[in-house]
């Protein structure tokens, strides 16, 4: 993605995510320079974002800390194409975070990646919120591609996450 196409993607996240998950602005636009992080965009042939993949490089795994699609363009299989391309390309494990609730989205959710071949683990933590209610609890699940996580892949990948993404060492 380059820096014109931010504000679209931005807004595209805003409306896809509780406040709680979304960075503000400066942080979000600010991140494009580490080289840790990549957004891959979706475009049609009129230049529309139709969605976008936000991936981060921990060294060991590739972490997708939101992945959206256009709402007016869901169920057209844009996000499972986004999806299989990328993972089609994907040199490093791939982890992504679902919420832990059970929630009909939610378990949506866990089907559509568990259709891409992502594996559902018994691995997860509290993220911690960005900004809004600070005091609000994100419970979140971890899912892997192409094998399922381990008990040392994940303590691995948490230490990983909280240190160079959340910035929280957690034990």
């Amino acid at each position: 993605m380059n820096e014109k196409d931010f504000e679209k993607v931005y807004a595209l996240m805003e409306c896809s995510f509780p406040i709680e998950e979304v960075r503000p602005r400066e942080n979000a636009k600010a991140q494009l320079r580490n080289p840790k992080y990549c957004i891959w965009i979706s475009k049609n042939a009129a230049d529309q974002i139709l969605g976008f993949i936000a991936e981060w490089d921990l060294g060991s795994n590739l972490f997708l800390e939101h992945v959206a699609v256009d709402q007016t363009r869901r169920g057209a299989g844009i996000g499972s194409g986004m999806m299989a391309a990328y993972l089609a390309q994907a040199t490093k494990p791939v982890v992504i975070e679902v919420e832990d609730e059970k929630t009909e989205t939610n378990s949506r959710r866990i089907g559509f990646y568990q259709r891409l071949g992502f594996h559902l683990s018994q691995y997860g933590y509290d993220q911690p919120v960005y900004r809004g209610d600070l005091n609000k609890k994100i419970s979140l699940k971890l899912m892997t591609y192409p094998e399922p996580l381990t008990a040392a892949g994940f303590e691995t990948f948490k230490k990983q996450v909280f240190s160079q993404i959340y910035k929280i060492i957690k034990k």
